[in-house]
């Protein structure tokens, strides 16, 4: 359990914090939230191929698109490079 905490805050920082230019260093999370989603929630050992545990040590995240937010979110992050990210993802900054 020790180490699936230290594992999720390591990517809530990674896909949140740590970027080139104010853009998040992962292509996909880039994509995702560049078309307007919000970073939803990250979900441990959702991925346990033997890429998935390679790439990230089976963590996923969530991205949620809803209609309503989508325009706006897209232009926060086309104009400031800030990013929609829910408790999902969030409350693991502060553990």
């Amino acid at each position: 359990q020790r180490l699936q905490l230290l594992l999720l805050k390591l990517a809530a920082y990674y896909l949140t914090v740590e970027s080139r230019h104010g853009r998040p260093l992962c292509p996909v999370a880039k994509f995702h939230v560049r078309n307007g989603a919000e970073m939803y929630r990250l979900n441990f050992l959702a991925d346990r191929s033997p890429k998935g545990m390679r790439n990230s040590c089976g963590i996923m995240i969530n991205y949620r698109y809803l209609l309503a937010e989508i325009e706006e979110n897209y232009l926060k992050y086309e104009t400031s490079g800030a990013i929609n990210v829910r408790e999902g993802v969030k409350s693991w900054l502060g553990k």
